[in-house]
């Protein structure tokens, strides 16, 4: 199985990121994967292909995070890998805590035999794959005008999900959650 370790988000902010990526899509100025509103979330960790026992030992391990429940911002809307060339959109998503908690959980798997990420860790929420722009400065110029409420929420628990590869979009199902203190 294919799985991955994530915050999910409260209903509100999911509608209010899904809604804005909506009228961007209905443009028509870009193609690419907007990823579904069900779908949104924050990856601490991508674990790829993992067989029964292995994830087995990955939630061991994951129930042992010792970790108070904090509060998440949103902030801006960036994209990767640099504005000449962007390949997906993101939000940013701001609390200190977010990178304490996944550094706890690279370290946690890192003792089973599960390698510490290579890149630095960032703390956003994938919202659009970027396939082509029909024209690049109106998309920029739309991709300012959205305007994701910067609200901010409580995270109380982080996820075991598996992530199933389907023709149209990945299918998510949570294998395990994990209590935040």
């Amino acid at each position: 199985m294919r799985a991955f370790i994530a915050i999910e988000f409260p209903e509100e902010i999911k509608t209010d990121i899904f809604h804005n990526f909506e009228k961007l899509k209905e443009t028509g100025i870009v193609s690419g994967n907007f990823v579904e509103k069900e779908n949104l979330h924050l990856t601490l960790k991508f674990l790829g292909d993992l067989n029964e026992e292995k994830a087995k030992k990955i939630q061991e391990k994951l129930s042992e995070v010792n970790f108070r429940k904090f509060r998440v911002k949103i902030g801006e809307i960036g994209f990767f890998p640099k504005e000449k060339y962007i390949r997906s959109i993101w939000i940013e998503l701001k609390a200190e805590e977010i990178h304490k908690l996944q550094k706890i959980i690279d370290d946690k798997l890192f003792e089973i035999g599960i390698s510490k990420d290579e890149r630095e860790f960032t703390s956003h929420i994938t919202a659009v794959r970027i396939k082509s722009v029909k024209n690049k400065d109106i998309f920029l110029e739309r991709l300012k005008k959205l305007r994701i409420k910067k609200q901010d929420f409580e995270v109380s628990n982080f996820s075991l999900i598996k992530s199933e590869l389907t023709a149209r979009y990945p299918i998510y199902k949570k294998i395990a959650d994990f209590r935040l203190n």
